[in-house]
């Protein structure tokens, strides 16, 4: 299995990519360091403007986040439930 490694004029290894279908790096390397946003993640860079610029797209929720949503839907459903059935009066 062939390994890309990412390195600078010292030796230092950055990144290392391990996979029958690496893609091997076209001119020059280049780099950006950038604040990513908060519940963002990078999937590529914008090399038609300079400077290169960060693409962003929000970070999909994990199974438990949505879970927890769903909890949370179902509490409140309950709530209204529990207070629609508490303001009815019995009919005589």
């Amino acid at each position: 299995m062939k390994t890309l490694v990412i390195y600078d004029n010292t030796g230092y290894i950055f990144f290392q990519l391990t996979s029958d279908k690496n893609r091997i790096p076209e001119g020059g390397i280049q780099y950006l360091e950038d604040e990513v946003p908060t519940g963002k993640r990078i999937v590529g860079i914008d090399v038609s403007v300079t400077p290169n610029t960060p693409i962003y797209e929000d970070i999909p929720k994990t199974d438990m986040e949505k879970l927890q949503e769903k909890v949370e839907d179902l509490i409140q459903a309950n709530a209204e439930l529990t207070s629609i059935v508490a303001m009815e009066t019995p009919h005589a």
